[in-house]
């Protein structure tokens, strides 16, 4: 498999890992079209918005390009997979001729077996425009790394790979009482009533904690700084 995805040479070598956990992921018959269509390509230039002339060169016609932003490199690793597994379930969908492709995205996914990568996403994006998720990101951007890891490293590897979602409100306050985290959560702001704003209610179930959407923001911050 990693000899295969090198077809994909103008894609950043850091997303290779990524592309071949979906890959491997997909079903055979669509792994088999992924990895054999060249006229299916993926790139990714850091310098794509400064330089004032690039020049790539395919082996093969190119019908269907896809351009990954390394920006997304930041983000959860559930985020990164679900990225690209839907870009392959949009160039699937328009190769398949499918009206209304745009819809069907989640459902061709969740039928491949991202079902909980599409949940995660869909929590993430749910959380992330909230004022105590911003509050987090922006307090975490000033503190130390080793810190943040102690304070906050056992949640690491959950958020990165599932998403917070996945983490029930039982297995989160057991986590609390574990790293004492409670009394840094109030430090970051501790005038404010830890809650959601007027503007977050319609978009947040109410079963989300505010630490939790909080947590969240420092979480991104901490991939940021590992970057």
């Amino acid at each position: 498999m990693s000899a295969r995805i090198q077809r994909f040479k103008l894609c950043d070598l850091r997303f290779h890992p990524y592309l071949k956990k979906v890959i491997e992921r997909l079903p055979e018959e669509v792994r088999e079209i992924v990895l054999n269509d060249m006229s299916f390509q993926i790139l990714t230039d850091d310098d794509i918005f400064e330089a004032l002339v690039l020049r790539y060169e395919f082996g093969a016609p190119v019908r269907h390009l896809v351009y990954l932003n390394t920006k997304i490199l930041r983000e959860p690793d559930h985020q990164i997979n679900h990225t690209i597994a839907s870009e392959i379930a949009h160039y699937i969908l328009k190769k398949q001729g499918t009206h209304e492709w745009r819809l069907k995205v989640d459902d061709l996914l969740t039928e491949w077996g991202f079902g909980k990568e599409v949940e995660a996403v869909r929590y993430d994006q749910a959380i992330s425009e909230s004022e105590d998720y911003k509050m987090g990101y922006d307090w975490a951007k000033k503190q130390n790394h080793d810190y943040l890891m102690q304070h906050f490293g056992l949640y690491y590897d959950q958020w990165n790979d599932k998403g917070l979602g996945s983490l029930s409100s039982k297995e989160f306050n057991m986590l609390n009482i574990k790293s004492d985290t409670d009394s840094v959560f109030e430090d970051i702001l501790p005038s404010k009533k830890l809650g959601f704003l007027d503007s977050d209610i319609k978009k947040i179930p109410e079963s989300i904690s505010a630490r939790k959407i909080m947590l969240a923001g420092i979480l991104t911050a901490v991939k940021e700084a590992n970057l």
